[in-house]
């Protein structure tokens, strides 16, 4: 669970789709002094695969293709971010 000094406490907060975008918005509104951009992990997808879809019902290739795709967008991440 992401709590209220998260939002002051890191850089970034990053999520895989436009639902939990849109709750730590709405949480982060609430915050005094919140120093964390909220963005989607996609956002820095080469591949350009902006929402990150939740494999939990899916099968075996499906947590594959979720792992390659948080890999893919981490490694970007810090390259454009460090």
């Amino acid at each position: 669970q992401v709590t209220k000094d998260d939002f002051q406490t890191f850089d970034y907060i990053l999520c895989m789709d436009e639902s939990n975008l849109r709750d730590l918005k709405r949480k982060s509104n609430q915050v005094k002094d919140c120093k964390a951009k909220i963005e989607l992990l996609g956002t820095y997808d080469p591949q350009k695969q902006l929402i990150i879809e939740d494999p939990y019902y899916g099968n075996e290739k499906d947590f594959e293709t979720v792992y390659e795709q948080c890999v893919r967008c981490c490694k970007a991440f810090l390259e454009k971010c460090h």
